[in-house]
This record gives structure tokens, C-alpha cells and sequence, in this order.
């Protein structure tokens, strides 16, 4: 019984290593950084940047109430992208993306717990630190940002 149980123990912490092994990370997916000038936003003509047009302005452009909300604001993501998000109901929240060269405003992903980003990295994590167990939106999922087809596309 006792050969059984350690088996068992071995099982499961290979599972566990593996899992993690398999997570993708932040420095795999690395982007150089856009030195250039933030170009003006280009909210007419696009229905999500007119019904966000606060939000989106106010993180774009880093006022000081969005640096404490959201923490890092402007250049935030992906290297010349500004990644804004903000709350659509209980856990949930809703984003886009602003490319800092264009001023182009593109849907983002929804999420149940928020996101992790990195200034560096087209990789993004949604619902970071998510457990499926008791919410079915609330596992976290890795998505990368595709600069040529302007959307994110799943990777688990």
C-alpha cells in the first residue's frame, strides 16, 4: 500500500512539473521597444473606440488617475501598443489595444480576473492566477498578439 501511495505522490508532482514546464512565458514571446512618438488617437469611424473613448484616452495618454487604477499605462504592451481595459460587470472586464505608430484603436480579449501584460512581450495572460473550480470563466489562458492580422490568437 505504502509503494502505492508513493507512486501516486511521484505521479502528481511529475504532472505538476510538466504543466509548468508547458506554460508559456513572457521572455519566449519578447518584442523590441518603439522609441518613436505616440500618434494621435483615431477614434472616429471605429464604434469601440467611440463607446470607450474615456478609458482608452485616459490610459493612451497616462493621466494620472488611470496609473493608479491599471498601473502601467502608454506604451504597456507588445512594444508600440497601449493594452486598456475596464470593467463590463461582476468579474468581468472587457479591453482593446492602441497601436502607439497608428493611433488605431482593436479589440482586446474579455477576461473574468484581469490580465497580466508585459511592455516587452506580445504574450498576454488572461485571468493570471484563474482556477476553473469554482468559476467557468476564471482559467487562465495565454494569448498572443499576431501584429500582422491586429488581433490575439489563443494559445491554450
Amino acid at each position: 500500500m505504502k509503494s502505492y501511495r508513493l507512486l501516486l505522490i511521484i505521479g502528481l508532482i511529475f504532472t505538476y512539473s510538466v504543466s509548468i514546464a508547458q506554460r508559456p512565458s513572457f521572455s519566449n514571446y519578447k518584442v523590441p521597444l518603439y522609441k518613436g512618438h505616440r500618434a494621435k488617437l483615431r477614434l472616429k469611424g471605429n464604434k469601440l473606440a467611440e463607446m470607450y473613448r474615456t478609458i482608452i484616452k485616459s490610459t493612451y495618454y497616462n493621466s494620472k488617475s488611470m496609473k493608479i487604477w491599471h498601473g502601467a499605462t502608454g506604451l504597456n504592451f507588445a512594444g508600440h501598443y497601449c493594452f486598456v481595459y475596464w470593467g463590463c460587470g461582476s468579474n468581468c472586464q472587457d479591453s482593446a489595444v492602441v497601436d502607439l505608430i497608428t493611433g488605431i484603436v482593436y479589440p482586446g480579449i474579455t477576461a473574468s480576473l484581469g490580465y497580466n501584460i508585459k511592455r516587452n512581450s506580445k504574450l498576454i495572460i488572461v485571468n493570471p492566477d484563474g482556477d476553473s473550480t469554482d468559476c467557468a470563466f476564471c482559467k487562465s489562458e495565454y494569448w498572443l498578439w499576431n501584429n500582422i492580422k491586429k488581433k490575439f490568437i489563443k494559445l491554450s
